[in-house]
């Protein structure tokens, strides 16, 4: 997406206005998201009011929007849209937003951690569903303590059964195919998304060779068609886009899943310690060769 906005279609496919949630063909009733790393949204907002105006889009997540507070909402207001933003505190840089559009009702949370630059919002669905929603920058300088605030803030949001994050959490050496890293935060980060059982869901580099933009959610099947687009103006981050999906077809058949986040791991544990291996493997060895 380039600076004036002659290019805006190489980020998504541009779409109709509508006045509801998108129907797919599917039977699902959908949101469109975009999220952006925009190294200064006051340099780019009227890039930001040329992409909404041909492209139909729901919800806006922004990381480095660089905003203070001598900038007023009033100076970053977008038509039909509702504006949330967390601004970095004592230092320059920094800060987080959202864009959510008038069609859905949010509320803004304030008990999900003590993260500074995170930012939570409850979206209220019509028929009733409701999906938290956060957006979370994380400094590469981030010191030891951030980092333990930020453990804590993401134990929270675990705590609600359907949530999508995502944000700029800058572990380069984190391995997403091989779901290893290097660092002692990359790896205490990645024990966090796995012991809550959460989806990554960027597979392409957003920064260069690295994939430091992540979208994690707390059910696979919420996002669809993601896409790692082209940059926002002159930030070095590329834009990602996808479909949230808000209720599913009545065609569609259910599905089982097991709630691990319930389980009795006690009771898993005395019924695995008392199992008798050497029976087991003898019996599975008499089988095997009869």
């Amino acid at each position: 997406m380039n600076e004036n906005c002659t290019d805006i279609n190489n980020v998504v496919e541009p779409a109709n206005k509508t006045t509801a949630l998108h129907n797919l063909p599917s039977g699902n009733r959908s949101l469109k998201c975009i999220y952006f790393n925009a190294r200064s949204l006051v340099a780019k907002i009227d890039l930001l009011q040329c992409y909404i105006s041909a492209v139909d889009i729901d919800l806006i997540f922004v990381t480095e929007t660089w905003f203070s507070q001598d900038i007023t909402d009033a100076e970053m207001a977008i038509t039909g849209f509702d504006l949330y933003r967390q601004d970095r505190e004592l230092r320059t840089g920094g800060g987080v937003a959202v864009y959510v559009t008038k069609r859905i009702q949010a509320v803004r949370m304030e008990n999900i951690g003590s993260f500074n630059e995170a930012l939570w919002c409850r979206l209220i669905i019509p028929g009733g569903q409701q999906i938290v929603i956060g957006v979370i920058y994380r400094s590469p300088s981030n010191s030891q303590e951030d980092e333990d605030i930020l453990v804590q803030t993401l134990r929270h949001a675990a705590q609600h059964s359907r949530v999508i994050i995502v944000g700029d959490f800058n572990y380069p050496d984190i391995d997403w195919m091989n779901w290893s890293g290097v660092t002692l935060k990359s790896k205490t980060f990645l024990r966090i998304v796995q012991d809550n059982f959460w989806h990554q869901h960027i597979k392409q580099p957003t920064r260069a060779n690295n994939i430091l933009d992540l979208l994690l959610t707390s059910k696979e099947e919420m996002i669809e068609d993601v896409n790692v687009g082209e940059t926002f103006g002159s930030s070095d981050h590329n834009c990602i886009t996808w479909t949230t999906i808000v209720t599913r077809g009545l065609e569609e058949k259910r599905q089982r899943y097991l709630d691990w986040k319930r389980a009795d791991w006690e009771k898993m544990k005395e019924e695995y310690d008392a199992l008798v291996w050497e029976d087991i493997f003898e019996e599975l060895e008499n089988q095997w060769f009869t």
